[in-house]
């Protein structure tokens, strides 16, 4: 039986990462596709789905969490923390899943399942788990170790670390 506290923490994870996850898979299907058909390539494909797919996820994300800081902070302290919150939530996942697992993903599995959309979202979603996996772990770690507790009504898509000076988890 799954528990309050899991079912509240992936609560939290779909309001945070599905917004950007649906344009970070538009834009990493649509590239990859249309590079694929334009070059014949699988290895710029995979480039070219991996880098959209960057661009697109945190175009929302970098929005949300400069819009967050500057709620309450002004545009040193904005920017510093909105540099801090993005690295410590994605800098581990963006080392692992973008320069290493994506593009090999996205490669290998159009290369043995043939040059399909299907076949690059199979990739897209294989590399998925292994940047959630990261990503949340950070996150998680991060709201207890780094960053203020959490307000009770406070909005999951905009970082802790934007209600207020940073510290210690206090429970």
């Amino acid at each position: 039986m799954t528990s309050f506290r899991t079912r509240r923490a992936a609560r939290v994870w779909l309001a945070r990462y599905l917004v950007p996850e649906i344009l970070g898979t538009t834009a990493a299907l649509l590239a990859a596709w249309g590079v694929y058909e334009a070059t014949g390539s699988l290895a710029v494909a995979a480039i070219a789905g991996t880098l959209a797919e960057t661009i697109g996820y945190y175009a929302v994300i970098v929005a949300r969490t400069v819009r967050g800081h500057a709620a309450t902070h002004g545009p040193v302290a904005t920017t510093w923390l909105s540099i801090r919150s993005l690295g410590a939530e994605f800098g581990p996942a963006e080392l692992v899943d973008t320069l290493l697992v994506r593009p090999v993903l996205l490669w290998a599995i159009p290369a043995t399942m043939g040059a399909t959309p299907l076949a690059w979202l199979v990739g897209k979603l294989a590399s998925d788990v292994v940047f959630y996996a990261i990503t949340i772990t950070s996150f998680e770690l991060g709201k207890r170790v780094i960053l203020p507790h959490p307000k009770e009504n406070h909005d999951p898509r905009i970082p802790l670390d934007a209600a207020g000076p940073v510290g210690p988890a206090v429970r």
